[in-house]
């Protein structure tokens, strides 16, 4: 039998075990609910709830069950429970998603869905650009929501991977105050101040503001600090006013270089090892003002409309990850240590109105979106490079370079880059009868993209440096640039559209089947010349959504097919069509408790990611050895179980503990799948107490001290996964 018979085989034979699992507790269900002490049927609303709650992610009041797509949620608890401060510790209680492997620098979050690329929204309006954007806290967090595959129909432009979805904490009547501190290691410490009110009768108000530090594993270090004020006004009974404004201020110092592969095995060497520059860093500083109307007309009308702008400054000096070994198999020395120093000045607009109806026609209710929106992107980018000395002995390795001033850097480009994006769409979901719900979308977007500005053509040639070592012996001595002007511009329409049916036999479950088609600009300040036509998805999945054992256990099922198609890169400053890639996989995710005081949550996923094009930007022709083979960055099989238990005895009364294993299966760096990233199993552990006005919790991860890898760092390299570490925290509420 073929590898690939066997791959679908094995594909079909998890499809039938959960869903035989699922069937036979479902049938189980009514003279399965648990029951305490006294015999009392033990009701868990929670889950049930989760279930039946609005899909805020796919712009519906409809609960998820109605909804012929597939959208992960982790709530607030888990994330505390976890003691996740960034979206990065938070990742792996989704199914599929995980940590990308291309054009990932580790200042900012870069993370694939079903081997796919995403997008990030913030309470459903875009949060920055997926390659150079920023790192993500949940300072001000409620809950994280990810939506899979293509969403264009809803959002416009979109990855084929879905969507991240921040939900932010709101204002509330109640006044409440909180301060948080903690510390731990690798010189670790944060603190958080969170206080809500009412103004007065009609407004209310909420300041979180937050600090954290932290030296990092291998001196993978981070700073950062936000103020992030939100106001709510009640116009009138029909009408209210948000206003959000957040200030960021991050710097991180990151590892574009990781461990090294050679003759296809990771060196063996400690892993305290470092090949980065020491003075690599990314500093974001973002301020951005949202103000969001929304004004109920009648009964059946709602409208609403948003507004936004910010400035996102990026600054970052970082090793290209196009490095060599002197010899492949044997080699000592690192070679073509390309250096990068760049500044970003952006501004990105954002405008969006929608309207609502909900009614009846013809026996059928329906909830249709109207919308219109606009958004830009626009500003400056420059970047400068320099060939860095060699490391001469990658077993003890020692950096020429002292300090970026010391470096003699070329000029490579300075660019003025516009993408805008105006579309229209219209969503209907409809509820046809009890059993049957359907559910479409139409969305016409217009694209344009402006680049221009001088470039250094000897980067082109492959020669913007001489062969001799500059005086201090630190960098290749740069020769004078070579600027010409070039201008590019481009536009393109685009029409998506997502269709999808739900079928519910009961009030407890339901089987769905949907399809979507995505559509990507993909302006970029990581590449030059990218005034190029959108990339292009499609997505086609069949599911299962069922809660069981009156509301103890939820479910969620799904198998898919996902495809992206015309995806570019840049290579030696030439840009254009890389290839195509799919995904074909099942997503499961469960949560239960199923007795009093333990919860579980588990999150497995089987994605079988290939290119199905792959072609060479230089030679322009497809590369049939690459065609076939596992996209770099993604595994087999993922895997994550998470569990704590509140104590039940009075005298223990608020305490609980948890603990946790995430596993993922080996992953190849490069798309000619020769370096291969070994599996890991992580060990995660919490103890804590939660009282009416204090709170204190330990959380110790990777307790077993495994050598683990999170993502590819370039083809010849990945980057390490942080050692065993204890943080402890505390909270007072007042």
């Amino acid at each position: 039998m073929s590898v690939c018979r066997q791959e679908k085989m094995k594909l079909k034979l998890i499809v039938l075990a959960v869903s035989a699992a699922c069937s036979v507790q479902l049938v189980q269900a009514q003279d399965a609910a648990m029951k305490d002490k006294d015999g009392n049927v033990i009701q868990q609303i929670e889950i049930a709830a989760r279930v039946d709650q609005a899909g805020t992610s796919a712009k519906s009041k409809a609960p998820l069950r109605d909804l012929p797509v597939s959208i992960s949620i982790v709530p607030a608890e888990v994330l505390q429970d976890q003691g996740a401060l960034s979206l990065d510790a938070a990742i792996k209680n989704v199914s599929g998603l995980t940590q990308s492997s291309t054009n990932n620098y580790g200042y900012f979050n870069n993370y694939l869905a079903r081997g796919l690329p995403v997008n990030y929204v913030r309470d459903g309006m875009p949060d920055g650009p997926a390659v150079n954007g920023y790192a993500r806290t949940l300072t001000d967090v409620q809950q994280i929501e990810v939506l899979k595959g293509p969403g264009s129909a809803m959002y416009g432009g979109g990855m084929p991977g879905g969507f991240v979805n921040l939900i932010s904490k709101k204002p509330e009547a109640t006044t409440a105050h909180s301060v948080e501190v903690g510390g731990g290691s690798f010189n670790a410490r944060h603190v958080k101040f969170d206080t809500t009110g009412a103004m007065d009768a009609s407004a209310q108000y909420r300041l979180i503001a937050a600090y954290s530090n932290a030296d990092g594993y291998r001196g993978y270090g981070n700073k950062t600090t936000e103020v992030l004020p939100s106001f709510s006004f009640k116009l009138d009974r029909d009408q209210t006013t948000n206003i959000t404004i957040r200030h960021i201020d991050s710097l991180i110092h990151n590892d574009s270089v990781g461990m090294i592969f050679r003759n296809h095995q990771i060196v063996n060497v400690p892993q305290t090892n470092r090949y980065y520059t020491p003075f690599s860093e990314g500093g974001n500083k973002i301020d951005q003002l949202s103000v969001k109307h929304e004004i109920k007309l009648s009964a059946e009308w709602l409208l609403r409309a948003d507004l936004s702008y910010a400035n996102r400054d990026l600054d970052f000096k970082r090793n290209v990850p196009n490095w060599r070994l002197s010899e492949t198999a044997t080699g000592t020395q690192m070679v073509n240590r390309n250096w990068r120093d760049q500044q970003d000045r952006l501004h990105d607009s954002l405008a969006q109105v929608e309207a609502v109806w909900n009614g009846a026609m013809a026996d059928m209710k329906h909830e249709v979106l109207f919308g219109a929106g606009w958004s830009q992107t626009k500003g400056t980018a420059m970047r400068k490079q320099a060939l860095l000395a060699p490391i001469t002995d990658i077993f003890a390795p020692v950096f020429p370079e002292k300090a970026n001033a010391d470096l003699d850097e070329a000029f490579m480009w300075n660019r003025q880059v516009k993408s805008a994006q105006s579309g229209v769409y219209v969503q209907d979901q409809m509820s046809l009868n009890k059993e049957w719900k359907l559910r479409a979308g139409l969305r016409s977007d217009r694209y344009t993209i402006s680049d221009q500005g001088q470039y250094n053509s000897w980067f082109d040639a492959g020669g913007a440096f001489t062969s001799g070592l500059a005086a201090n012996k630190e960098s290749f001595v740069a020769k004078p640039a070579n600027l010409k002007n070039e201008q590019a511009d481009v536009s393109s329409t685009k029409l998506n559209s997502s269709l999808g049916a739900v079928y519910q036999p009961s009030a407890n479950t339901s089987y769905y089947i949907g399809a979507a088609s995505g559509s990507f600009s993909n302006f970029t300040t990581e590449m030059g010349r990218t005034a190029f036509a959108p990339e292009t998805s499609r997505q086609f999945e069949i599911g299962n959504k069922s809660v069981m054992m009156n509301g103890l256990l939820a479910t969620n099922v799904a198998v898919y097919d996902n495809r992206r198609l015309d995806y570019f890169q840049t290579a030696n400053g030439l840009t254009g069509s890389l290839g195509s890639a799919k995904t074909r996989g099942l997503d499961a995710e469960l949560i239960a408790r199923q007795m009093r005081g333990l919860q579980m949550r588990f999150a497995y996923a089987y994605q079988d990611a290939a290119y199905t094009k792959y072609v060479d930007v230089v030679s322009k022709k497809n590369d049939a050895n690459i065609v076939g083979k596992r996209v770099a960055g993604t595994s087999k099989n993922q895997m994550n179980l998470w569990t704590t238990y509140d104590l039940q005895s009075a005298e223990w009364k608020g305490f609980g503990v948890g603990a946790g294993v995430s596993c993922r299966d080996t992953f190849y760096a490069d798309a000619g799948n020769t370096n291969l990233a070994p599996k890991s199993h992580i060990l995660d552990a919490v103890a804590y107490y939660r009282g009416a006005g204090f709170e204190v919790q330990a959380n110790l991860s990777n307790l077993t001290n495994q050598r683990w890898y999170r993502y590819a760092a370039g083809d010849n390299s990945v980057a390490p996964g942080d050692a065993r570490a204890l943080n402890v925290s505390a909270r007072f509420k007042f």
